[in-house]
């Protein structure tokens, strides 16, 4: 069960964050007090591990109080079934077959909401089932009746039954049962009636409970909550420092005032076997020998935890206690000596307090996880914050990720599709969106210096530069062109320097960034609006030479929107897109509509949104025609196909070869 996309309503200053989609990892940027804080941690409470209950008193808006109420939504989730768990709720009855994912919303309350996708299961059984149960429970008179009162109950039973099936089921049978009840209990005629009497009444209501709950949809809530990943959240009020006073921390326990830091000190212990209020009685005795012997048992057993679960990092950990003061020893791989955690850097506290946490609630399992993680590595140096950015895809493998940062060397520009930005607006409160474009400077700063960093450390910088829109015209530009040239054919010039922009919107500043570089730059765009918008941009606003400025449209010599993903034949494309949705779309028929002024991304989103699926990720068929062109060659692909990528590398190769002759700028 993955989380598809999520929103923030009504919680400080988020009214409504907006939908944020979410593939493995996604990062939130903002400045500080832009609201990231607040969005993960409504997130975070909507399933944690521990109970963290929303609080209207202090979590509702300001000045709003006139709307507050506990009914009020908080968060809103959609989530995606995969095969197995399709299968598994298909098997519970036939209206749950078509079922693909879920919508569930929580309130302030704490109340759950189910709205399964794209349609809901049976909300009733269908009549035979009820009568079945009813049948079950008390459509046998138990032994040791009357003659008359056994017979009465059989008609009454029997008119029952013939009313419930003459009426349809479920609500006459939940409604009649009381009638029922009444009706027999002016019957009995002896003692042992009485007695008989209780236990039929009794039946009733078992019967009657059993009609409302076990519904389709209600076993589809259980089975689908049941199923629901843990939220994990971590900040650096979480971070346990590796000393305490335990009799400190359990009365904060006892007084309910306990920190965050607290939490963890108590989470730590737990998973070495050691019991805070044990250890603070202990505190108090005057057998210390035994006490080491606790704590060193204690600190093998975290250790062969640690050893055994998680291989992405190795810590060896110590406990000694003297009285009521615990600290921890710890050390990693590369440590040469034990040390007391209180001495280790900021940012090691930070990796093994979370990896702790982790552990913990995962059930030492360490996935099926959505992780928060908020302003990781602040007290990291840049070269640290650039590894700790492998360490958190290494969390991401078998969970979900979304952190909030503003920090540039934080952001991975490898990943465009799943950055965004998190803001205050006037009259609006927070907003999360990817519209980088009209972002507040504090955002942009952020965005731009980590996209300056990007090209300063990587490949996206050369003599001779192609801007991109997004990263699937990168995939896909240099993996047909590779293909071109292994079959003996030209590809795109092998000095040129791709780079992908994240969109028709940054790709003017990214091609001016670049041409202020003194650099030479063309440009790629797609010939829909917002690549026409971006045209406009460059060669009048930013005075680039429009020989520079490639168009598909024109470049394929096709009037109307053309994208990057038009290249591809129709057929292949669409069924790219039925494989990548396929769960959604359940067996489902795709009406892509014909060929006309629109992209093929535009008329598959209009055939999705008539198959009930909201919006478009042109990123999912695309990494599934990435897989595929990895095990292709040239000669495999439709020629339509490849006709249309060669006219672009002829389009792009010739603004080079100017560039390289002295010809132009």
């Amino acid at each position: 069960m993955k989380l598809r996309r999520f929103k923030v309503t009504n919680y400080r200053s988020i009214e409504d964050s907006d939908w944020v989609e979410l593939d493995n990892i996604a990062v939130i940027v903002g400045k500080n007090e832009a609201g990231k804080t607040s969005l993960l941690k409504a997130l975070w409470k909507f399933n944690p591990f521990d109970e963290h209950p929303y609080n209207l008193d202090r979590e509702w808006p300001k000045g709003r109080r006139k709307e507050r109420s506990d009914d009020k939504i908080v968060i809103e989730t959609e989530f995606t079934f995969d095969d197995v768990e399709r299968a598994t709720l298909a098997s519970i009855h036939e209206s749950a077959v078509a079922v693909t994912g879920v919508r569930i919303t929580r309130n302030y309350r704490g109340n759950y909401f189910y709205t399964f996708l794209p349609e809901q299961p049976d909300q009733k059984r269908d009549v035979e089932w009820v009568v079945s149960v009813l049948e079950e429970h008390f459509g046998t008179v138990p032994e040791g009746a009357s003659d008359h009162f056994r017979t009465q109950c059989d008609i009454l039973f029997k008119t029952f039954v013939e009313e419930t099936r003459a009426k349809n089921g479920t609500d006459f049978a939940i409604v009649q049962a009381a009638t029922f009840k009444s009706q027999i209990a002016q019957h009995p005629q002896y003692g042992q009636d009485n007695r008989i009497l209780q236990t039929i009444q009794k039946q009733v209501d078992v019967a009657v409970e059993k009609i409302k709950t076990d519904t389709p949809i209600r076993r589809a809530i259980d089975i689908a909550h049941k199923w629901l990943p843990t939220f994990i959240y971590m900040d650096d009020y979480r971070i346990f420092t590796g000393e305490a006073q335990l009799d400190e921390v359990q009365q904060r326990f006892v007084n309910k005032r306990q920190t965050d830091a607290d939490y963890t000190i108590k989470l730590i212990m737990e998973q070495a076997g050691l019991n805070l209020d044990e250890e603070v009685k202990k505190g108090n005795n005057e057998d210390r020998q035994q006490r080491i012997l606790d704590m060193n048992d204690a600190s093998i057993t975290l250790t062969n935890e640690i050893e055994d679960r998680w291989s992405q990092k190795k810590y060896e950990i110590r406990f000694q206690a003297d009285g009521q003061h615990f600290v921890t020893f710890v050390k990693d791989a590369n440590g040469k000596s034990l040390v007391p955690l209180e001495e280790r850097s900021k940012g090691f506290q930070w990796f093994f307090s979370f990896d702790m946490l982790f552990m913990c609630e995962t059930a030492g399992k360490f996935k099926n996880a959505v992780i928060l993680l908020d302003e990781p590595g602040l007290h990291l140096h840049a070269s640290a914050q650039r590894d700790l950015l492998v360490r958190m895809k290494a969390y991401a493998a078998a969970n979900q990720l979304i952190y909030s940062t503003h920090l540039p060397f934080m952001i991975d520009f490898t990943q465009l599709d799943n950055i965004y930005v998190c803001e205050e607006r006037d009259g609006e409160g927070v907003k999360v969106h990817q519209n980088w474009a009209i972002a507040d400077k504090d955002a942009r700063f952020t965005l731009q210096a980590a996209l300056g960093l990007s090209w300063s450390q990587s490949l996206f910088v050369g003599q001779f530069n192609l801007v991109v829109e997004g990263i699937t015209d990168f995939w896909f530009l240099m993996t047909i062109s590779e293909m071109l040239r292994h079959a003996g054919e030209a590809g795109l010039d092998e000095q040129l320097v791709v780079t992908p922009a994240g969109g028709a919107s940054k790709v003017a500043y990214v091609g001016t960034l670049l041409r202020g570089q003194e650099l030479h730059v063309a440009v790629l765009l797609d010939s829909d609006p917002e690549g026409k918008s971006a045209y406009e941009q460059l060669v009048h606003s930013w005075v680039m030479d429009d020989k520079h400025v490639l168009m598909l449209g024109p470049i394929l010599g096709a009037k109307g929107s053309r994208c990057i993903e038009d290249l591809f034949d129709e057929d292949y494309y669409v069924k790219q897109v039925r494989e990548s949705y396929k769960s959604e779309l359940a067996g489902k028929t795709l009406n892509v509509p014909a060929a006309d002024d629109r992209t093929i991304v535009q008329r598959v989103e209009h055939a999705l949104q008539a198959a009930g699926i909201e919006k478009f990720n042109k990123g999912r068929p695309a990494k599934i025609i990435m897989k595929d062109l990895a095990t292709s060659e040239a000669k495999s692909l439709p020629k339509g196909t490849l006709d249309r990528f060669r006219k672009v590398v002829v389009a792009v190769n010739s603004i080079v070869q100017t560039w390289r002759t002295g010809t132009a700028k």
